[in-house]
Formats: structure tokens, C-alpha cells, sequence
């Protein structure tokens, strides 16, 4: 944002606020978190007197078209702004432009859930042309989208003078931190619902960390892979585990308890992993001597990279590891970076998020940018007079 003119000029931000909503209708205090990283960037180009337009995106609308709805969005960044924001009925064309000029210096707007377009999702250059033609500028806070190819990400960004916002160049800094010599010991902490997804990032994490420990789902696959659980995972998977055991070493620190029971939480239980009975179908969480282990490794840690809760939190006995460790994180002196949607949740829920040195909002940008991978929606932002 420093290095093109903003001041006085009709800016896009394009924001992800893919954030979950209540029954009521409402955004509560721990999931919000997403928004607000936006807000430095948007009360910049306040002071800046542009004419800021809100170009957001929300869940997944060609799944769920409840997911297509921005009111509550917009009604929670006006809370938080303490501002009237004029919502818009369309994403560009007359209307839009008439509105767009008659704004006043610093005024804000807000446009429809872009995802809402199915042209978006094909990075549709058409679509992205008709965008282009509403705004002077380009600012992209949508770092948890960046390894996605969007029309409003990869392409709008190319048709006109663009930049970083606050909180996304801050991301690319302090993740840069883990890929470029980060203190030793360092220690990653991986966890998700699918090892497929993560394959490249934990190979590449092998050749990087001290020690790399695992949990959630992805640990659950492991415990299948060497013949500890019977579960009804994919061969894929299977595979795909069996390939990183054979390469880890030493390095990879896999659970030696877990927790089962009810769905609802009930009978809970807490056994050695070299004695899961037969017939056991769900493993929530990791056990009290797992959760320890992970916690001395990084005890004498100088770097710790977190992504994903160790269990599944959303039920209250089943989040005990993912608090416990967290509260532990929170307090030691190492360098601590946790990224990951349901991570960022759960730190919220208890209250720890300021407590780190940086809390991502990518989950999947942030799994990509660590393996080396580029980004779509970086790409356009490193270019300045046509060079890198």
C-alpha cells in the first residue's frame, strides 16, 4: 500500500469473509476473526480519503446458496466500524457506477457475495473486466483464498494498479519467517481431516523441522497405516501415510494415546493406541500422555508452526488437547505461528489469539505457501511496472 497511489481513488478491497453465522443471524465473538483483520487495511484508506468498495466473498453458494447471503456480514463490519456501509444489489454494471461516483471521500460500499457469480470460480476474464470497470485501485486482504485461481483474485488484479493490503502483506512477513533459516529447534504441529491434502506440506515440513508431530485426522490415518486401528480410511490415504513413515525417521512423533466415545461426547474414554479394541469407530481427540509429549518438544523449541486442532474441539470433552496445548503455546517464549480456520476458532474461543506472535487467516494459503508453492492471488500483487 505504500508503493501506489491510493489517496483521493476508487479502491476495491477484495475481503474473504468466509465466517460461519449463527441461528439468530448473528457473527459471534469467536468467529469473527477473519473480519476483523480487514479493518487496519479498510480505516487506512478511510483516512486516505478513497471511495472504498467492499468486494467480499462467503462460504461455498453453489453448495449452499444459504452460504450466498452477505447481510450478516455486512450488518457485523458496521458494528465494528461503527459506520453506515450502503449494500448494493449487484456486483457491477450501471447502478453500480452511478453509486461508486457519486461517492464521497472515505465513504464505503459493499457489493454482493462475489462467489455468488459462478464465473468467479472459473476465473471468468470477462467477469473480472466487468469488475474492473467500477474501481480506480486494487487491494487484495483475501490471504486465505490466495492459493485459489479466482476471477476477482488471480485476474481482476492484472487490469489494474494493485497492492497488498495491511493484514496480507503481514501474512507473506511472518510466514516468510518459517521458510527463510527460522530458529532451531522447530517444531511443527500438523493436524486436518484429510492426509491427501497435506502430503506435499508434511513431506516438505520433514525436510525443514526438528520434529513434526501429529494429530486430529491426519494422525488417526497414521495409526491405520501401521496397523493400530481398523478404519474405514482410503487406500489413497493408507498410501499416502505409508510413503511419509517410510521417509520420517525419527523426526515424526505420532500419538501413543487416544480418546473415544459418543458422538455427543459421552463415554469418553482414554487408551494406550497399542490397545484399541476391535470395533472402535471414531477416535475424537488425543490423549492426555500425547498431548504432554507434543507440549515438551516444544518446551525447548525456538520455532513452532500449528495448524489444525489436535482433536475435535467443537465437543467440549473432545477439545481438552487442543485447549491444553494452546494454553501451553500461549505461554511459552518460542516463536509461534498457528493458521488454519478451525485453529483461529478455537484460539478465539479461548480468548489466546493475541497471545501468539501471528494467528493466519489461511488454512490452505498458508499449507501452500509453506510447501513453496506460488499463489494465484500473490502473483499479481508482486508485480510493480511489469516486474517482480
Amino acid at each position: 500500500m505504500d508503493d501506489i497511489p491510493l489517496d483521493g481513488k476508487r479502491v476495491y478491497v477484495r475481503v474473504d469473509f468466509n465466517v460461519s453465522v449463527g441461528g439468530d443471524g448473528t457473527i459471534g465473538a469467536d468467529e469473527d476473526y477473519r473480519i476483523e483483520t480487514a479493518l487496519e487495511t479498510i480505516q487506512e484508506l478511510r483516512k486516505r480519503r478513497s471511495q472504498i468498495i467492499i468486494l467480499p466473498r462467503r462460504g461455498r453458494p453453489e453448495e449452499n446458496p444459504e452460504e450466498a447471503d452477505i447481510k450478516p456480514v455486512w450488518r457485523h463490519l458496521q458494528d465494528l466500524l461503527r459506520e453506515d456501509i450502503r449494500l448494493l444489489d449487484h456486483l457491477y454494471g450501471p447502478g453500480v457506477e452511478t453509486v461508486v461516483q457519486s461517492m464521497n471521500p472515505g465513504e464505503m460500499v459493499m457489493l454482493p457475495n462475489v462467489r455468488a457469480d459462478i464465473r468467479e470460480l472459473h476465473n471468468n476474464e470477462k467477469f473480472a473486466k466487468q469488475l474492473a470497470e467500477v474501481a480506480d485501485v486494487y487491494v487484495s486482504e483475501s490471504f486465505g483464498e490466495a492459493h485459489r485461481e479466482r476471477a476477482s483474485l488471480s485476474t481482476l488484479p492484472t487490469l489494474m494498479p494493485s497492492c497488498a493490503g495491511r493484514r496480507t502483506q503481514l501474512e507473506v512477513e511472518m510466514l516468510n519467517r518459517l521458510r527463510s533459516n527460522p530458529k532451531r529447534p522447530y517444531v511443527a504441529i500438523a493436524s486436518g481431516s484429510k492426509v491427501t491434502t497435506k502430503v506435499d506440506m508434511l513431506l516438505q515440513l520433514l525436510q525443514e523441522v526438528d520434529t513434526l508431530c501429529l494429530g486430529g485426522q491426519i494422525a488417526n490415518v497414521f495409526l491405520a497405516a501401521k496397523g493400530l486401528w481398523r478404519d474405514h480410511h482410503e487406500a489413497e490415504e493408507i498410501e499416502a501415510a505409508k510413503q511419509i513413515l517410510a521417509e520420517a525417521g525419527p523426526k515424526l512423533l505420532l500419538p501413543i494415546d487416544v480418546v473415544t466415545g459418543e458422538e455427543d461426547g459421552s463415554g469418553m474414554t482414554e487408551i494406550p493406541v497399542d490397545e484399541i479394541p476391535e470395533g472402535i469407530e471414531n477416535l475424537w481427540d488425543i490423549g492426555s500422555k500425547s498431548t504432554r509429549a507434543i507440549i515438551e518438544v516444544c518446551e525447548t523449541a525456538q520455532t513452532v508452526m500449528w495448524n489444525g486442532p489436535v482433536g475435535r474441539f467443537e465437543v467440549e470433552p473432545y477439545g481438552l488437547s487442543t485447549k491444553t496445548l494452546a494454553q501451553a503455546l500461549a505461554d511459552s517464549s518460542s516463536y509461534c505461528v498457528v493458521g488454519g480456520g478451525d485453529t483461529v476458532t478455537a484460539l478465539e474461543r479461548y480468548k489466546l489469539t493475541s497471545k501468539f506472535d501471528h494467528v493466519s487467516v489461511g488454512g490452505g494459503a498458508m499449507v501452500a505457501f509453506l510447501e513453496g508453492k506460488k499463489l494465484p492471488g500473490l502473483e499479481p500483487l508482486m508485480q510493480i511496472d511489469g516486474k517482480d
